[in-house]
């Protein structure tokens, strides 16, 4: 039987367990399988019933045809039994064949198994799945059943929740409550029965933070407070809480936020340990730091801070007793461990010794090890006998480290050494390290969270997303902290955006001195926030914390300056470009900083130099380089320079074409569309297929002047070119592009024929885009987009909108900086316009706002969007508003 999982995470299984991707992969061949399984109960449906929903826009021949094909495929697939017919007329997928969660969880309700039902509910009906050029009337059936849906899981809580209280459960009560309050969060009926089962389980902060948590979502949200009922009750046990005795909250670190309670005496900076005897056992000077650091924390009432933080603040420098204390100062801490390990003979002693920040000793314990086999046995030994002077039973947190990591030496020292590397940014030798520790224990759930960090930072998405999803089936060996890290990091790479920032907040709330979290978050809204209407200076606080924990973090310092420079704030942005060269003048960053700081200033003789510097230099460089300069110099000339001077030293045809798209997006973005037109003419002279498909992508853009000649000529030539017979290129930015032009064509002739006035056509060009969507996320983003320009051509600009606001981009950001089309500006800016088209110029302006500030294939737009900035702000002074 196949089986289909439609709550949550799509997931499509044969008969043998092996997923069944080609199915997956066609979205509107899979929403028309879905909405075959999920009606309950199962029937039949006539052809034209599912024409009207499925192709509305195509004549009656073309959506039977389709329709045709779409079953073919699906039998083809999946077995004739699977999508049955009844007559010619009907269509439908029998139970028998096809086991579907949806119906799944039905059937359990029905059979009173709540359990099993809620176990079913994995998330939202066909999350995320976007049916380009469907019928309104398909998306209200799909909102109605989640809606249907969600309300069914939330009852099934509800009543285990009320299964569990009248058994005297308190616990399970309040889980199973809190589940439901996940199903329906704005129900404050649900929120008050939560606050007051927290409130009988002895849970009066939770209940609280629960409170705060909803109102403020409410507030953001809304724009509503909770009820007078529900304050009530929240103050009532507010005022429970405020006449019992409380310890004094501490002193967080400069300028944290949401730290956890927790008085000064009970965080705990742990530094690393002094090594005394063979050299293999180096690696335990930091390792310590990481093993009695996640061993102590949340023990009882004990923090401790960071490890990753920390070290990285000690640039792999021990501390002494008096260094101590500043260190941990300056993480907020109130005692500090400082250790020794001393090896002879192969046996190990290890001394640990706390201290409080005026240098008074708390307690020095000691543990004994036969060798390096007994490592954890030694840490547990240190640990329980420091968290006994703090009077924490041993129990609390000591079950083996290797629940919290490995069971395996080899993997946690190679694990150690990957550490070091990637703090020190040598991603490629972390990765190596990181797969030695996975190869060493295949369940080693925190090494390939690290591998996945790596391989990110080595600009290898799909690697990163295969080794995180492989790491999820350990999460359960981390820990709390961890387990919210790794899920956090899976959401970004799958291109969860809005989860991963959610849980990012919640990381560096509950962890205020994770200055990993810190970078992440910043890094995510730097480079995410303009594909979702958000400017990247949003960035800029969880930039400035890392910097309160690491002044010197060279990462958080360049972003810094590319927000300095989007403010206009030049002075700032030149300042940190000094301190980013005082700290790492040899960086992988220096030169493209300094030709940002020689550009923006406008410095011949440096320009000079590092022009010099740059044609030697690695190609990355040589990218991020133009990229600065072109975004942030405010040197649209200068960039101009640059990109002429790699033309005399290429030495390929297609990096030639490059340099002359470049300039042809530069020319366009200074207003001179005949020196546009010229750059093209020779780009497409050198390749091709990029110069081509350049060429029709500026022929689309609303706001450029071209003549119905040249539009029908560019479109002829789209016409006539066989994109399979476009050679595979091995050029890296044009490479991202291989497989990819077959849809690029469709789509690009799509919206060239909607500006001739042709939408039946460009109707015909989005079926055949729709069945291309296979080809990853990027085809499906042109699919919508297109799916939108043709709404909005035909005068249903709500409509059309809509389209655009239930799609998600699902792109990894590098690939979003390197390629015009990967960057969906085009998406974007007319999202933008459909939003002031449709009375909401608030938020257009925000969309208008983010243009150029991260790709320099944005800056064509940047010209257009300044100016509907402007206009939005003259009819907001004009009806008395601002924006």
């Amino acid at each position: 039987m196949i089986r289909f999982h439609t709550l949550g995470v799509l997931d499509l299984r044969g008969p043998d367990g092996r997923e069944l991707r080609t199915v997956l992969q066609q979205p509107k061949r899979l929403g028309l399988l879905a909405y075959l399984a999920v009606n309950t109960p199962r029937r039949f449906h006539r052809r034209d019933s599912l024409l009207a929903l499925f192709w509305p826009e195509l004549d009656q021949e073309h959506a039977r045809a389709a329709l045709r094909r779409a079953l073919y495929f699906l039998r083809a697939e999946l077995g004739a039994e699977v999508v049955s017919g009844r007559g010619d007329e009907e269509v439908g997928a029998p139970d028998a064949a096809l086991w579907c969660d949806a119906t799944a969880l039905e059937q359990s309700l029905t059979t009173g198994d709540a359990e099993t039902a809620l176990a079913h509910y994995r998330g939202p009906l066909l999350d995320g799945l976007y049916v380009a050029g469907a019928a309104p009337e398909l998306q209200d059936w799909l909102d109605r059943e989640r809606v249907r849906l969600r309300e069914r899981a939330a009852t099934a809580a509800r009543a285990l929740a009320g299964s569990a209280e009248h058994a005297g459960r308190l616990g399970d009560a309040a889980a199973w409550t809190r589940r439901e309050l996940e199903l329906a969060p704005n129900d404050e009926a649900v929120l008050r029965r939560y606050v007051r089962l927290l409130d009988r389980t002895g849970e009066r902060s939770a209940a609280l933070r629960a409170y705060e948590d909803f109102a403020q979502r409410l507030a953001q949200e809304l724009e509503l407070e909770p009820s007078a009922e529900t304050r009530g009750v929240v103050e009532a046990l507010r005022a429970r809480v405020e006449s019992q005795p409380v310890r004094p909250s501490p002193t967080p670190p400069a300028g944290a936020v949401g730290a956890a309670p927790a008085t000064p005496w009970t965080t705990i900076a742990v530094l690393p340990f002094s090594i005394r005897g063979a050299e293999r056992f180096s690696y335990l000077g930091e390792g310590m730091v990481d093993l009695l650091a996640t061993k102590l924390d949340r023990a009882g009432e004990i923090r401790t801070v960071d490890p990753r933080a920390l070290l990285r603040s000690l640039d792999g420098v021990g501390a002494t007793v008096e260094e101590g204390a500043d260190t941990a100062r300056r993480f907020g801490a109130g005692r500090y461990l400082v250790g020794t390990v001393v090896e002879a003979g192969g046996r190990l002693q290890a001394t640990a010794t706390l201290y409080r920040l005026d240098g008074a000793t708390v307690a020095s314990v000691h543990a004994a090890a036969a060798g390096e086999g007994e490592i954890f046995e030694l840490v547990d030994e240190l640990a329980r006998q420091l968290l006994a002077v703090h009077g924490v039973a041993p129990g609390t947190r000591l079950s083996r480290i290797a629940a919290l990591t490995t069971d395996s030496l080899d993997a946690l020292k190679c694990y150690l050494l990957g550490e070091r590397e990637l703090r020190d940014g040598r991603y490629f030798d972390a990765m190596e390290r990181f797969q030695a520790a996975v190869d060493a224990d295949a369940s080693f759930a925190l090494a390939y969270y690290r591998l996945a960090a790596a391989a990110a930072g080595c600009a290898l998405p799909d690697l990163a997303r295969e080794t995180a999803d492989r790491g999820a089936e350990h999460q359960d060996r981390l820990s709390p902290h961890d387990r919210l890290v790794f899920a956090a990091q899976r959401a970004w790479l799958h291109g969860a955006v809005d989860r991963a920032e959610s849980l990012y907040n919640t990381i560096t709330g509950a962890y205020p001195d994770d200055v990993e979290a810190w970078f992440h978050l910043g890094d995510l809204l730097f480079h995410s926030n303009p594909l979702r209407g958000r400017s990247a200076v949003e960035a800029r606080e969880p930039f400035e914390r890392v910097l309160q924990f690491e002044p010197d973090h060279v990462a958080a310092m360049v972003h810094l300056v590319r927000i300095s420079a989007i403010e206009g704030k030049t002075g700032a942005m030149v300042d940190l470009i000094e301190r980013i060269l005082r700290a790492s003048p040899d960086g992988d960053q220096a030169l493209a900083m300094r030709a940002l700081r020689a550009y923006t200033t406008r410095d011949r003789s440096a320009i000079a130099q590092v022009n010099a510097e740059l044609q030697q230099a690695r190609a990355i460089t040589v990218a991020i380089a133009f990229a600065d300069v072109a975004l942030y110099s405010g040197n649209l000339d200068g960039a101009a320079g640059l990109a002429r001077g790699f033309l005399q030293v290429a030495r390929s045809a297609e990096l030639r074409a490059l340099c002359h798209i470049l300039l042809a997006h530069l020319a366009l973005a200074g207003g001179d569309a005949d020196g546009m037109r010229a750059e093209l003419r020779t780009a497409e002279s050198l390749d091709a297929t990029w110069g081509l498909e350049m060429r029709a992508l500026f022929a689309t853009l609303p706001f450029v002047d071209v003549p119905e000649a040249e539009l029908r000529e560019t479109r002829d030539a789209l016409e006539r070119w066989n994109p399979a017979e476009a050679a595979p290129s091995m050029f890296v930015i044009f490479a991202m592009h291989n497989d990819l032009h077959p849809a690029i064509r469709a789509y690009l002739l799509g919206l060239l024929e909607l500006r001739l006035g042709e939408p039946a056509r460009a109707a015909e060009r989005l079926e055949a885009l729709a069945e291309l969507e296979a080809g990853g996320p990027l085809v499906r983003n042109l699919t919508v987009e297109l799916d939108a320009a043709l709404a909005q051509a035909r005068g249903k600009p709500a409509e059309a909108l809509a389209r655009l606001e239930r799609a998600r981009p699902e792109l990894w950001f590098q690939l979003t900086v390197a390629s015009p089309f990967f960057s969906l500006a085009s998406q974007r800016f007319l999202r933008a316009r459909l939003l002031e088209e449709t009375g909401r110029p608030r938020e257009a302006a925000g969309w208008y706002r983010s243009m150029a500030e991260r790709s320099p294939y944005e800056l064509v737009y940047a010209r257009a969007a300044g100016e509907a900035l402007e206009g939005i702000r003259t009819e907001g002074r004009n009806d008395g508003r601002t924006e």
